[in-house]
């Protein structure tokens, strides 16, 4: 099993590309970008992937070229990780510029296999449906930004904020194999922010002990890491005292949100 922590790239402006579809992921890329004093903008070709921008500092300004024509979006300076914040899609054939507008910017780009047809969509306020899921110490909110709302071709992708101590994906859950319509093999990405930044949280990928190719590895994920999800259970937790915060990322080879298989071993937990 190759390494699936990735730890956070710094500080320092810079593109620094994670994941590439079709290497470290079959479905999905995965993108950080900072910008700042001496790169200020980042430009780039979405080529035969559709795209999601999630922003974690700014302000900054989207402006895409897309198949419809041009369009554009400013996006606000984001004040907590523990709030709801805008995301963008962008469909394949469009040339995206990113400009950070007063300041040092931080966004990550998550992409998958595209189709013709969608147009750049910014998802914000009432349009990201926010979900409070589990109990106890394993409450969590659940914002969801690209779903059905949003006619992607593959991408769903959102953001989990564990309150301090508690746990995420949880009871474990995967989506690695096809039990249609209740599991539906999808690769997922976490991205972490952790507030204040200095905190951690653990996260452990599993597979069942009688999987073909088993393994088990465990995290612990610092502000600004990202963990590579091809396949297995994945639950997270955050440090006493710490919000954690990660981005999700989900395409494969079904679009449907939901569609996963809790471990049988622990889901009694929804009842205790």
């Amino acid at each position: 099993m190759p390494n699936l922590h990735i730890k956070s790239p710094g500080l320092g402006a810079g593109v620094y590309p994670v994941a590439t579809r079709g290497k470290e992921m079959k479905h999905l890329s995965f993108t950080i970008v900072q910008l700042d004093e001496g790169l200020n903008e980042h430009s780039f070709a979405t080529g035969e992937e559709e795209v999601s921008l999630d922003f974690y500092s700014g302000p900054v300004r989207v402006e895409v070229e897309a198949s419809g024509g041009g369009w554009s979006a400013d996006i606000a300076a984001r004040a907590s990780i523990q709030h709801a914040h805008p995301m963008v899609y962008i469909p394949m054939d469009s040339q995206v510029r990113i400009t950070a507008l007063d300041g040092p910017a931080k966004i990550t780009i998550g992409g998958a296999r595209g189709v013709e047809g969608p147009e750049p969509a910014l998802i914000a306020g009432g349009q990201i449906v926010e979900r409070k899921v589990g109990k106890d110490s394993f409450a969590r909110t659940v914002f969801t930004h690209i779903a059905d709302n949003v006619p992607a071709a593959h991408l769903i992708c959102g953001e989990t904020l564990n309150t301090p101590g508690c746990w995420s994906s949880c009871p474990p859950h995967k989506h690695d194999r096809f039990h249609e319509p209740f599991e539906v093999p999808m690769e997922e990405i976490y991205y972490f922010q952790i507030e204040p930044s200095q905190g951690f949280g653990f996260m452990r990928v599993y597979t069942n002990p009688d999987d073909p190719d088993p393994f088990d590895v465990a995290y612990p994920v610092e502000h600004g890491d990202t963990v590579l999800i091809p396949r297995g259970y994945h639950p997270v937790v955050a440090c006493p005292g710490y919000a954690l915060n990660y981005t999700w990322i989900l395409a494969g080879e079904g679009r449907q949100y939901g569609a996963w298989a809790e471990d049988p071993r622990h889901s009694w937990i929804k009842g205790a």
